[in-house]
């Protein structure tokens, strides 16, 4: 009986046995012959121990050689110059005891994928039962690598392993002309129907009985009629239907780029009507550490989580988090908690000295990162990649008092391809901080990176609100206000207010300054708002900001339409769901989380159309004096569009996205990016509202500041707004700061707190400039005297010295210890005293 398991019972499968995959082998093998067809001659019941010995070289470099399994198409790439060897398998797994049965199967598997049939009824398969079992693969050899392109489905059997239709061509030169015994080619023959007019043999199913079919399945074996040749017959006699069982065509391959496994699973051979692949696991056991391992695994869950290994956090459920957030183009009629996003595409693996990280360069906008320890189902730590290939949703049909849930799939998959770059570490190197190291280099390297200049102060954030949209009534009929929170003479003012504290390196995001406030109208044009001071007052406050060494950086977003106005069709220009329905965004009530439709919706706006909004707004943007621009939504938040006639995947919405970014950054002479998400790092001067911790799930055990050591010494960044968060204590913001070299970030405005009062702004009733400006010149001393020389240097180690201490080394050697807690600590021999730190080296 054919076993099928939800995708989170699979997801709770992939765990460890006790191996360590840094053993070291050495091994003399050679390369096998070009392209081969695996043979039909044997089942694989259990997968096979795979160590070195038991491997062949597929390729190799100065620092990498590349092994390969021909039974079990194991992988395992050893570095030469590191000396450690990381397996895609654990070699070990046959003798795990906890794992048995379906369990035990799946640990020798190298993709995992999800499917639904057309009703939605979700499926599993894995490329070890379903393929590497029945010899359903083709492995060819490459110049740098291996590539194997598995047919994942059920093998076929029986009468279905005879062609019911084949040309006359074909049943000639493949079959017949290839049996030399002339009475089984007569026999043969006789079992097969031939129709004059079409020139095809058609099968006759009666003659295929008994020992008659298993003599043809024999003599078809001998001659060398495969799967690939039944799969050619079927689909020219079936409309392109090759099978009622699902099966999927998937090629993965395997290269060495200099010190790195470069991994590819093209998803282009995917197209099929009656079945939907929804979810893929790519190498989900990739260096699985096993139960006598210690170490951890990073997963980028805010600024940075670790999930030790074996904890035996067995209660808590597994990690899962989607990469860049929620797409808004996906129905969502609850929100819950609000996570941390998932901004880089990077996770990773320590076990003792040694680790990897891995990269994800394609598909990262339809990515998941997974982890989960030891001790479920299997022995197994493991962290790996998932990607949604097609996304459904659930669609209620009504009439005559009945009603009928059904799937709704997007119209076409993801057809692309999914790369991850694997990098190994050793020693000192094999850390979080070294993972972080090895992304940030990589990011440098690929996009040019140059590191920031040094300054003589570090710069402090602050955002001003300038006007928002309020309800008002007229003889008890509603209407929309304009409430003007901070002019741009207010905004002057409070400038100098800062400089007068001794803020002088200020990086102004001005938001809610054009065509209707915060929640403005669609940027194809712009006009400033005359109720701030119109158009002569915002360029006096540009020149006013050059003049005192301020930069400026108007806000605007592109991704989300605030309102159904002039110059936005919703019909036309936004989105939709899989359903059809233009996609909306509407608030979360606080108290249950679920959608307030008593107030107007947002919009989503399409992908597609996004080019023709940015160059008309670049274009208008030119008349002001302003050089610099800050983007709200274009690095922080990513949309699909189900649109039947123009679908946009996510991975499509992220490339659209990058060229928007190239073209606005060769137009502007700085951006502030909100939020960060990875493809948006190369074209940012600055980043606010850069995640400075984790979610807290329960399966991590520790937040660390991976985001920021990627950055640091490249790219200003800053936390969210130290007074909107929920703790108020200034000093655990100074000491996040200094920890994470973070600069401060601050959102204010002028008028009273008042103003804000019953409106869609409740939130930011602790933003009146007044309350805050004296801490924050004050906090803003403190944290500057430390890290204003700092901050165009890299961050080469972080780690805890004990709880709620933790020390942060800047290139160049100088040290910045925090202590978190309530009480005093000694370390490195001082004493740091209760919520205090310590300053070491080069003093600025």
């Amino acid at each position: 009986m054919k076993k099928r398991y939800t995708w989170g019972v699979i997801s709770a499968l992939l765990l460890s046995l006790v191996m360590t995959s840094g053993t070291v082998v050495e091994s003399a093998d050679t390369k096998a012959g070009q392209v081969e067809t695996a043979a039909e001659k044997t089942t694989i019941a259990r997968p096979a121990a795979s160590d070195l010995a038991a491997m062949k070289v597929a390729a190799e470099n100065e620092s990498l050689a590349l092994y390969f399994n021909e039974e079990t198409t194991e992988v395992a790439v050893k570095n030469k110059k590191l000396g450690t060897t990381w397996y895609s398998n654990p070699i070990n797994r046959e003798q795990d005891a906890k794992a048995s049965g379906y369990n035990k199967s799946i640990l020798g598997s190298q993709l995992l994928i999800q499917y639904s049939d057309s009703s939605g009824k979700p499926q599993q398969y894995d490329n070890f039962n379903q393929s590497i079992k029945n010899k359903q693969y083709e492995i060819k050899e490459l110049n740098d690598g291996i590539q194997i392109t598995y047919t994942i489905g059920e093998k076929t059997k029986g009468l279905d392993e005879i062609p019911q239709f084949i040309s006359e061509e074909r049943f000639q030169t493949l079959i017949l002309d290839k049996i030399e015994d002339e009475r089984k080619r007569k026999d043969l023959e006789k079992r097969f129907k031939y129709d004059e007019e079409k020139k095809v043999y058609e099968r006759r199913d009666a003659a295929f009985k008994g020992i008659g079919l298993s003599r043809v399945l024999e003599l078809f074996a001998e001659i060398g009629y495969d799967e690939k040749e039944r799969n050619i017959d079927r689909e020219a006699y079936s409309g392109g239907k090759l099978s009622e069982q699902a099966e999927f065509v998937l090629p993965i391959t395997y290269r060495l780029e200099k010190d790195q496994l470069v991994v590819n699973v093209s998803t282009e051979q995917i197209d099929s009507d009656l079945f939907h692949l929804q979810k893929l696991a790519v190498l989900p056991f990739f260096g699985a550490a096993g139960a006598d391992r210690g170490g951890y695994m990073f997963v980028p869950d805010g600024s940075g989580s670790l999930i030790q290994l074996n904890s035996g956090k067995l209660d808590a459920a597994p990690y899962m988090t989607a990469l860049y957030g929620k797409d808004s183009s996906r129905i969502a009629l609850s929100n819950p908690l609000q996570n941390r996003v998932a901004r880089l595409p990077v996770f990773g693996m320590k076990q003792e000295n040694e680790g990897f990280v891995a990269i994800i360069e394609n598909g990262d906008a339809i990515g998941n990162i997974e982890a989960d320890i030891s001790g479920r189902t299997n022995s197994y730590n493991y962290v790996f990649s998932s990607y949604e290939l097609s996304a459904s949703e659930q669609l209620t049909l009504s009439g005559n008092w009945n009603s009928q849930t059904v799937s709704r799939f997007q119209k076409q998959a993801y057809q692309g391809d999914i790369t991850i770059r694997y990098g190994f570490l050793l020693g000192d190197d094999a850390t979080y901080t070294g993972m972080a190291a090895y992304y940030r280099n990589y990011l440098a390297e690929k996009y040019k990176l140059t590191k920031l200049q040094e300054e003589e102060e570090t710069p402090f954030n602050l955002e001003l609100i300038g006007g928002i949209t309020k309800k008002k009534f007229f003889l008890g009929i509603p209407y929309e206000s304009y409430e003007a929170l901070t002019t741009f003479d207010d905004a002057q003012a409070i400038l100098q207010q800062l400089k007068d504290k001794g803020v002088n390196r200020i990086h102004l995001r001005y938001t809610g300054w054009f065509n209707g406030g915060v929640d403005h109208t669609i940027p194809r044009s712009t006009s400033v708002d005359g109720k701030l001071g119109g158009r002569k007052d915002f360029e006096r406050l540009l020149d006013y900001a050059a003049d005192h060494g301020i930069d400026v950086y108007p806000d605007a977003g592109f991704m989300q339409v605030y309102r159904d106005s002039w110059g936005f069709r919703p019909k036309k220009d936004g989105a939709r769901y899989m359903t059809g329905k233009v996609a909306q965004i509407y608030p979360y009530y606080a108290a249950n989380y679920m959608e307030d439709k008593s107030v107007a919706p947002d919009y989503v706006l399409s992908p597609s159309k996004l080019s023709g909004v940015v160059d008309r707004f670049l274009q208008d943007y030119k008349k002001y004096d302003s050089t610099r621009l800050s983007l709200r939504d274009l690095g922080n938040e990513l949309h699909s569009d189900y649109n039947e006639k123009v679908m946009i995947t996510r991975e499509e919405a992220k490339r659209l996205a990058q060229n928007q970014l190239s073209k606005i950054d060769q137009s502007v002479s700085g951006l502030m990016i909100n939020g960060g998400n990875a493809y948006s790092l190369p074209y940012a001067d600055s980043v606010v509202n850069a995640p400075l911790s984790n979610s807290a799930y329960n399966l991590t055990d520790e937040a660390v500041p991976f985001y920021e050591i990627v950055l640091h010494g490249y790219i200003d960044y800053a936390g969210s707004a130290l007074n909107m968060e929920d703790d108020q204590d200034v000093q655990s913001h100074i000491l996040k700061a200094l920890e994470t070299g973070s600069n401060l970030n601050y959102t204010w405005f002028y008028a009273k707190s008042s103003a804000v009062k019953e409106t869609e702004y409740n939130d930011l009733y602790a933003a009146n400039y007044a309350d805050w400006i004296d801490e924050a010149g004050s906090a803003y001393k403190e944290v500057n005297a430390v890290l204003r020389k700092l901050r165009n240097k890299t961050i080469i180690d972080h780690a805890k010295l004990e709880k709620g201490v933790y020390a942060t080394t800047y290139e160049g050697g100088s040290k910045v210890i925090v202590n978190y807690n309530d009480y005093s600590v000694t370390a490195d021999g001082d004493l740091i005293e209760a919520m205090g730190y310590l300053m070491r080296g080069d003093q600025p």
